[in-house]
């Protein structure tokens, strides 16, 4: 939540604690209660999503990702050299293109073309061991880059569903404040409009201009001035 988002609940929970201190200033007034249940539903709904917010951070499963693809992408160059001398000695000019990679080429654009590529490596490794036996690939090698790309795409899925569930956490948040104000709006009304406790009203428009808009009473009184 940004902060604006964070004041925005402040002020909600502030509204509720009031009305919780006074509840026979209020609750028999048919009107008010609904008005009071779903800003309070809508309160905890906003610090559930907002807990999910925080909880689901992606720099983590980010940085365990990227060192996991950089122990890949090295391992798979270094195998990509030895088989790339050896298409180019044997004009293997098929393998070369598979194969014929800078570092930087190896590495870039999306994950999944930075898997397939490094899969690639490891598929002609496998396929040519017998024959790269004198470039000094060996099994242990072939069977380290496999390892590698096994795990490579759990670690993916992993960060890109921490990331869906933050942003669906996000994506409603605007949406409940909205609700929330919209509930307010109509228990200005309300509160200003059948409850007849001055100091009440008083206090609740306070909590109110604190951190969202100058309340009606507040307004008047201003105006007034």
């Amino acid at each position: 939540m940004n902060r604006r988002q964070l004041n925005m609940l402040a002020m909600y929970q502030s509204v509720l604690s009031h009305l919780d201190q006074f509840p026979a200033t209020w609750n028999q007034l048919g009107p008010v209660t609904p008005i009071v249940d779903n800003l309070r539903k809508t309160v905890t709904d906003l610090l559930t999503q907002s807990q999910l917010q925080e909880q689901n951070h992606t720099a983590g499963h980010t940085r365990n990702k990227d060192a996991h693809f950089y122990k890949m992408l090295e391992h798979a160059y270094q195998l990509s050299l030895k088989i790339r001398a050896y298409a180019k000695l044997t004009q293997n000019n098929v393998l070369l293109h598979d194969v014929n990679y800078s570092y930087s080429a190896m590495e870039a654009g999306a994950e999944q073309l930075v898997l397939q590529r490094c899969e690639r490596i490891a598929q002609h490794a496998r396929a040519k061991l017998n024959e790269l036996t004198a470039y000094q690939v060996t099994e242990a090698d072939v069977a380290t880059l496999e390892q590698l790309l096994k795990e490579a795409q759990p670690l993916t899925s992993a960060r890109n569903v921490i990331a869906g569930a933050r942003k669906t956490a996000t994506s409603s948040i605007p949406e409940l404040i909205a609700f929330a104000r919209q509930q307010l709006d109509v228990l200005d009304d309300l509160v200003e409009g059948l409850i007849t406790d001055q100091t009440f009203i008083s206090t609740y428009f306070n909590l109110r201009q604190v951190y969202d808009r100058v309340g009606r009473s507040a307004q008047t009184k201003t105006q007034g001035q």
